[in-house]
């Protein structure tokens, strides 16, 4: 479902993750790239509805730097190609936004990742005692709101409409006619990012739109990411990618036995003018690969908040056990940071997100022990089972390698 997993490892192949890198010229590594953009196209398109694609790849800093694109941007002959002005949705990549928000007004001084809820939200008693830390490693035990009858009905009757941050946190708010079973230990849940996003509005003194603007945007030079809490304007949905939904999963929330999805109305619409007000701070960001591989290195690289937050950002919690841990293993091979998820394959270790919301996915993978990172835009969201996004990573960096 829309923002829900950012698992890609599972189709990831470990055998092409590391290595080292080509010493052929960048013309021939950049034709290796492109033609691994094209083949996924060509095997993916109509299994996973998709039109284009964009890719950013990231050879350490300064560069070099590759660009690659494939495809148009929606269905029909008239749909211009995919290139460097095409933008495509953050989905739950732009959580980084969210931790960075809330690292930088901790270094200020303006709030601790230790303050609870309590503390800046007092009306939400039911999870008075849960950190800020909790929100952002997905350890709160609080249910994921974008799983609830009540959005999928806003996305198939009202697509236009601007919704709030409390309209959002009440779908799964405790209450006499809501009971949602709360988690124990890691439980990926986008209300724990809404709820961030409040905090820091109340902890920075402005609109967290305007945190977002003035803390990462600006300072980092994102001319061609953006971010609303709710409609976005034509000057920036005019240069997205037509985006399509194609996912007939039942929600979380329908019963056991669900024989339809509650978003099956959805199947096949193209939502690039929908609002997105129903994301917010838990994805809510648009961007192109080119910003958004920029941005993850400046994270990775520890260039974004103090010494202190950036440990704190890069801890991590184990997503089979949901306890703190140092080190990936063999036995316990993924962790969540804060906004953040790292890997362990048989030669060596990588970070990565797939942001998935309605009808376009994001995926950016940090080789670390190569120093890659790349970044892969497409413009739908099929069925997690026929998700194959990862492949088109895991083949870009395979041609960066000695043939």
């Amino acid at each position: 479902m829309p923002m829900k997993r950012v698992g890609c490892a599972a189709v990831l192949s470990a055998a092409c993750l590391f290595g080292g890198l080509a010493s052929a010229g960048e013309s021939t590594q950049a034709g290796r790239v492109q033609a691994a953009l094209d083949d996924w196209l060509a095997e993916r398109a109509a299994i996973e509805g998709v039109t284009g694609i964009a890719a950013y790849v990231s050879l350490g800093t300064p560069g070099p730097n590759i660009e690659a694109f494939a495809g148009t941007t929606g269905h029909g002959e008239a749909a211009p190609p995919v290139d460097q002005d095409t933008l495509f949705a953050m989905g739950s990549t732009s959580k980084s936004f969210a931790a960075a928000v809330i690292l930088l007004l901790e270094a200020q001084g303006a709030l601790s990742i230790d303050d609870t809820v309590g503390t800046w939200l007092p009306r939400y008693a039911a999870w008075k005692d849960v950190t800020i830390r909790q929100l952002l490693d997905m350890t709160s035990g609080i249910p994921n709101y974008s799983e609830t009858e009540f959005i999928s009905r806003a996305w198939v009757e009202a697509p236009g409409r601007d919704l709030t941050a409390e309209e959002l946190v009440a779908a799964v708010y405790p209450s006499a006619t809501s009971q949602l079973p709360a988690t124990t230990g890691y439980h990926y849940s986008n209300t724990n990012y809404i709820l961030a996003g409040m905090i820091a509005e109340k902890a920075g003194r402005k609109p967290y739109a305007d945190l977002v603007r003035d803390l990462i945007l600006e300072p980092w030079g994102l001319r061609s990411t953006f971010f609303s809490a709710g409609t976005y304007p034509p000057e920036v949905t005019d240069r997205m990618a037509h985006g399509y939904f194609e996912n007939t999963a039942c929600a979380d929330y329908q019963p056991p036995d669900c024989a339809e999805s509650w978003n099956k109305p959805l199947i096949g619409r193209d939502v690039r003018q929908d609002s997105t007000s129903w994301a917010q701070a838990a994805g809510g960001a648009i961007s192109n690969a080119r910003d958004v591989t920029r941005w993850m290195r400046a994270v990775f690289e520890g260039r974004v908040v103090p010494p202190k937050q950036q440990a704190e950002w890069l801890s991590m919690i184990s997503t089979r056990t949901g306890e703190p841990i140092q080190t990936l293993t063999p036995e316990d091979p993924q962790g969540f940071a804060l906004g953040l998820v790292r890997m362990l394959a048989p030669d060596g270790t990588f970070w990565f997100y797939q942001g998935m919301t309605l009808g376009y996915r994001t995926l950016y993978v940090w080789f670390e022990e190569d120093d890659v990172l790349i970044t892969v835009q497409t413009n739908s969201q099929p069925n997690d089972d026929v998700n194959r996004l990862p492949d088109v990573a895991t083949a870009i960096h395979a041609a960066l390698k000695t043939p």
